[in-house]
């Protein structure tokens, strides 16, 4: 009996570290909550971009949880994927100008973030460039609760390399963060917490 229950225990602690070998964010899964939004689905299906799923995503009007949940809904890809580059395409084509001539100080902080978040999620090994475009979204918007906990879940993507009980730190800190507005479902932030919640342990 004892021999089974040592198993069985030894087959959860590898169960937890194999869910924290994924990472914050390929595991900080959300979209679901937003199926009532009929462009979250789309996106989620076509794993991509088009020019519907772009336009609503350059819609100052739309809001921020929304296109998140979008960018959570397409995805990654282990070799990696390119929709940051695809969407500065359809941003340039949006301003009659050429990527070239994108300057990052003239983006809003919905472009900003929609640009930096899909830059995360196209290389999530490489995440420095996409926590700088992200740090300009919630410099411009700084009362943005969405804006603010995909910043840093992309920092706790990095902190993967160093410190665990950081990767909890960050999301406690977006949690406890009373000058933010809860712009994002309950259900959503949850299920980032759910996740993130396997880090806290690394705290103690």
């Amino acid at each position: 009996m004892k021999i089974k229950i040592t198993g069985l225990v030894l087959a959860f602690l590898m169960m937890v570290n194999s869910l924290k070998a994924d990472s914050p964010l390929t595991s900080t899964y959300f979209a679901a909550s937003y199926y009532d939004y009929s462009i979250v689905s789309e996106a989620e299906v076509n794993r991509g971009l088009n020019d519907a799923v772009a336009a609503y995503l350059l819609n100052e009007d739309n809001p921020i949880d929304v296109k998140a949940a979008i960018i959570n809904g397409i995805g990654w890809n282990y070799d990696g994927t390119k929709h940051s580059d695809l969407f500065k395409e359809y941003l340039a084509k949006s301003k009659g100008i050429t990527t070239a001539q994108l300057n990052l100080d003239d983006l809003t902080a919905h472009q900003l973030f929609c640009l930096g978040y899909l830059m995360g999620m196209d290389n999530y090994f490489v995440v420095d460039e996409a926590i700088n475009v992200l740090e300009k979204a919630a410099a411009k918007n700084k009362s943005s609760f969405t804006i603010h906990l995909i910043l840093n879940i992309t920092k706790a993507q990095k902190a993967m390399d160093t410190d665990f009980c950081k990767v909890w730190k960050l999301t406690a800190e977006t949690l406890n963060n009373k000058s933010l507005k809860r712009d994002m479902k309950t259900a959503a932030i949850q299920s980032v917490v759910d996740y993130m919640l396997l880090y806290k342990e690394d705290c103690i």
